[in-house]
């Protein structure tokens, strides 16, 4: 039996962290003072994405498909709660000097994501 090839995960998330510090670099010119709010909204966007990405990618082939379709929920709950945690923890350690900065950050990385598939080619 054929197997489907798995997915290239270390060539997404590599390209996925080239990205990233691309829009780190371009909010710090817009924001040169938030630098630290930058870097946090990236990471809480980056990390949880990854987590889901391994998580969902664990199980392949027809055989696996009650084992896949449980990993996609798990793997969203724990992207959510690591999320959460992560946003919780950058309100009480860092205390954002310019929660936009840190929000459009998030935002950007997350939309980044969606564009996943233009990155891969």
């Amino acid at each position: 039996m054929a197997q489907l090839p798995r997915p290239p995960l270390k060539k997404w998330f590599l390209k996925q962290l080239m990205a990233v510090v691309a829009i780190c670099g371009l909010a710090s010119i817009i924001w040169p003072s938030s630098l630290l709010e930058i870097m946090a909204g990236a990471i809480i966007a980056y990390i949880p994405q990854q987590v889901f990405s391994y998580l969902v990618f664990m199980y392949r082939g027809a055989r696996q498909q009650a084992n896949l379709v449980k990993m996609f929920f798990v793997a969203e709950g724990v992207k959510f709660g690591l999320t959460v945690v992560l946003f919780v923890l950058v309100f009480i350690l860092v205390q954002p000097s310019n929660p936009i900065s840190l929000l459009s950050t998030y935002a950007a990385v997350i939309l980044l994501n969606w564009l996943n598939f233009l990155l891969v080619k």
